[in-house]
């Protein structure tokens, strides 16, 4: 009976297959072999080729990207159930999932239509100086892209801008206003004197309480790069982040009805990563 029963609810983890057979155990926990992609898994919901079930990850991600450190994440991990797992695992959770969130939220194009917001905030990075580009939709709260920078010119604000898609019809799109914080009088002129020659641009010094606003919605992010010695890791971090607060971030009170996400929680962005390796 146990034998039927194994078979009939547990699925391989690499091809999900049916046909498998009990393999002993490990550490008090079942294992299993599959008999047509020849592989061996324990049972529980831990990721092909890896011992952690997923929702210890999940909740890994959402703490890093809600502002925690590793230290931190790791002790409340233990805290809430009582597993200790090393500062490196989840350092390489991180590295391994941001890429994935930022791949799978790369299709995604919110309205950009409106007006926008565009700040360039300081960032320290193992005692070098970097800046982050951001631009938020004004109205959705949507933040549209960010960018890390070791320079945050106004070409670098230039290029941030061009970056994004601008919704509706060609011959219907109204002026956007754009809101400027943390940028230069000169960088300013710079940017007008470029991009003055597109008539949906109408630049605008940001006032105290945008500032305030989207400082806010911020303050936690710069805390995601800080201990990264890879410049591109820490850039696939900010995206990560970006995806993280468009979509997955409590008290999101960004209006969705017409934004379809591409996820739903970090459960969701992780089990898809393992359908795209195991096909």
């Amino acid at each position: 009976m146990d034998r039927v029963l194994h078979k009939q609810f547990i699925k391989c983890k690499y091809c999900n297959s049916g046909n498998i057979v009990k393999y002993g155990t490990f550490q008090g926990m079942q294992r299993y072999f599959c008999k047509d992609c020849r592989r061996k898994f324990a049972d529980n919901d831990s990721l092909p080729g890896m011992k952690t079930p997923i929702w210890i990850i999940s909740l890994a991600l959402s703490c890093y990207f809600d502002g925690m450190s590793l230290a931190a994440i790791q002790k409340e991990i233990n805290q809430r159930h009582g597993a200790y797992y090393a500062q490196s695992s989840i350092y390489y959770w991180i590295i391994r999932f941001s890429a994935e969130a930022a791949r799978q939220a790369q299709g995604f194009q919110p309205n950009s239509g409106g007006a926008w917001f565009v700040s360039k905030t300081p960032a320290a990075r193992n005692n070098q100086r970097l800046w982050f580009l951001d631009v938020f939709n004004m109205d959705s709260q949507y933040l549209l892209v960010s960018r890390l920078s070791e320079s945050s010119t106004a070409q670098d604000v230039i290029e941030v801008l061009d970056s994004i898609h601008i919704s509706g019809k060609r011959r219907t799109i109204r002026p956007i206003a754009v809101y400027l914080s943390g940028i230069t009088v000169s960088e300013i002129q710079l940017i007008k004197t470029e991009k003055g020659k597109n008539r949906h641009f109408l630049f605008r010094q940001a006032d105290e309480t945008s500032r305030k606003l989207f400082g806010l919605l911020l303050k936690k992010r710069c805390d995601v790069v800080h201990s990264f010695k890879n410049m591109d890791k820490a850039q696939t971090t900010t995206e990560a982040w970006t995806a993280h607060y468009n979509f997955l971030a409590e008290n999101n009170q960004k209006d969705r009805k017409t934004e379809t996400p591409p996820f739903k929680s970090w459960d969701n962005i992780i089990e898809r990563s393992i359908i795209k390796v195991t096909r």
